[in-house]
């Protein structure tokens, strides 16, 4: 027998010489970028009817969630094929024109034009889970002309659209003509980084 596989032999219960490879445990996830809020105490449970509201609200999946995410195209905010974002009424009657949106703490977007009240909201798209920031936008043909903090849901400070607003900056996306509206604040002045 040679040194090394006797060693081994010898060390194999202490040290797993020559046994096979274990699987990693599972990797813990990364601290968010962003702080992040909380559902509002009402509203938990609510997917399965149980919300002080008594409302059955829809939450999406996590394919129908991935589907929904929001992404920089250049200057504009895109679908992940690249379609630059638009509500497209004149084809979607049922819809308001904005969007809600999320931004999950990792600094990710999310997006519908399809809220509809008792049935799907901010919490829907994240599935009850907390976000750094919830709202709605205002985007024509990707363009985005107003963004809030207007979640009933969630209620994110202010602080939590200057944190959507950052990452927006961050991603390239332009604001240049973006109406930044604070929810109740009106003369609350943005970021600037």
């Amino acid at each position: 027998m040679r040194i090394l596989d006797t060693w081994c032999f010898f060390a194999l219960a202490a040290l797993g010489c020559g046994a096979a490879p274990t699987a990693p445990g599972p990797v813990p996830d990364a601290a968010p970028l962003y702080h992040t809020y909380e559902v509002g105490a009402k509203y938990r449970g609510e997917q399965a009817g149980g919300g002080a509201l008594g409302h059955t609200i829809r939450y999406f999946t996590d394919a129908e969630r991935a589907a929904l995410e929001v992404k920089p195209c250049g200057p504009k905010l895109c679908d992940l094929q690249g379609k630059p974002l638009d509500p497209e009424v004149a084809t979607h009657p049922e819809r308001g024109g904005t969007m809600l949106y999320v931004m999950t703490g990792d600094g990710r977007f999310y997006g519908t034009f399809d809220g509809k009240l008792n049935v799907l909201h901010h919490s829907s798209i994240n599935q009850g889970k907390p976000v750094a920031s919830a709202g709605e936008m205002l985007l024509i043909e990707g363009e985005l002309m107003e963004i809030d903090n207007s979640s009933g849901h969630y209620k994110p400070p202010p602080e939590a659209l200057d944190q959507a607003v950052t990452q927006l900056r961050k991603l390239g996306v332009d604001l240049s003509r973006t109406k930044i509206t604070y929810f109740g604040l009106p003369d609350r002045a943005p970021p600037t980084n």
